[in-house]
């Protein structure tokens, strides 16, 4: 690294999406070198299929395109599809001397790309370029947790044991979220804590609000300690400060990057993933977590199993970052 310039060593490309941004951030953190942001968002040329852009930045919005100019950056970091034009388009502007990290399969041009991680259930074989990695990376580590843990001490901590943790996702693409599938949920999360504990529960972005008005009734049916926090509140975020505090964590299936974070804290963690809602890829994740000991459908686990229910975390940024730097940063 002694011809490298060390404050300009890595770009971090952080687009508009919160699960994309986690990932490369994580990677970021896990690389522990200085890093620049490059935060920006996308056009509605951004819509086109990867082989109409290309190697390109034209899908990112005028005013944000300014912030890419040399001197350029060894490495480059980028999560999703759209970020891989970007990608090829600063390796074409540094003459190749940019390396360009993808994470998440980005379809065409991916023989163009220095590397991509993509989780196993996408199944992408024969690949060169390609390493496959079990969970999505993020953010999570011992030092957040440990943060978290703090800052939400006073709130939780006096909480009855065990705390279920409840993570609600939403509609995806493919699928919805309907207001049977949460008065479902919340049957066999009341099945489970058998009226003991407390629970603490969030929606997410891609909640509908109709879900939101559902959950909100069945919470008026429980009958220990709750709290609700809507994703349209105005309070604080206390998302990390429920992984932190929960015994264990409940996550609607349709989220692969929300079980990848529980994965990294540690916490048993159960998946509630009806056929109708659940993607064929979202099957396999959940199969393979479940088969490594990391996870369980949320009707098949048993409360008085929760003291056996252990693993090692996933810290698959710490695993990512491990490879870029003896690839590329030493």
């Amino acid at each position: 690294m002694s011809n490298v310039k060390k404050d300009n060593l890595i770009w971090l490309l952080l687009d508009d999406r919160a699960g994309n941004c986690s990932q490369v951030l994580g990677i970021g953190e896990a690389l522990n070198l200085k890093y620049i942001k490059k935060i920006f968002q996308y056009n509605l040329l951004s819509k086109l299929p990867n082989i109409f852009l290309q190697n390109t930045i034209k899908h990112i919005k005028t005013n944000d395109r300014k912030q890419f100019k040399g001197p350029w950056p060894k490495v480059v970091i980028g999560c999703g599809r759209k970020s891989a034009p970007i990608g090829l388009w600063i390796k074409k502007q540094s003459n190749n001397y940019s390396k360009y990290v993808q994470i998440m399969w980005p379809s065409y041009p991916s023989s163009k790309l220095d590397i991509i991680f993509t989780p196993i259930h996408d199944n992408i074989k024969n690949k060169n370029n390609v390493i496959e990695i079990q969970t999505s990376p993020n953010i999570i580590n011992h030092k957040l947790m440990h943060d978290s843990y703090t800052k939400w001490k006073t709130k939780f901590s006096t909480l009855d044991k065990p705390k279920l943790s409840i993570i609600i996702g939403g509609d995806t693409k493919t699928h919805k979220l309907s207001v049977l599938h949460i008065k479902r949920l919340f049957k066999y999360i009341c099945k489970l804590s058998n009226h003991k504990g407390s629970i603490m529960i969030t929606s997410s972005r891609r909640t509908s609000k109709e879900c939101i008005k559902q959950i909100k009734k069945e919470v008026k049916k429980l009958k220990v300690k709750s709290i609700f926090w809507d994703i349209n509140d105005k309070t604080a975020n206390p998302y990390y400060g429920f992984l932190a505090h929960g015994d264990l964590v409940v996550v609607t299936g349709d989220s692969v990057s929300i079980c990848s974070e529980v994965c990294s804290t540690g916490k048993p963690l159960l998946i509630y993933a009806p056929k109708d809602i659940t993607q064929k890829k979202h099957d396999i994740f959940h199969k393979l977590l479940i088969k490594k000991g990391i996870a369980k459908y949320l009707e098949d686990f048993k409360i008085q199993d929760l003291n056996n229910f252990k693993y090692k975390p996933i810290n698959e940024a710490e695993n990512i970052a491990k490879i870029i730097k003896n690839k590329y940063l030493i």
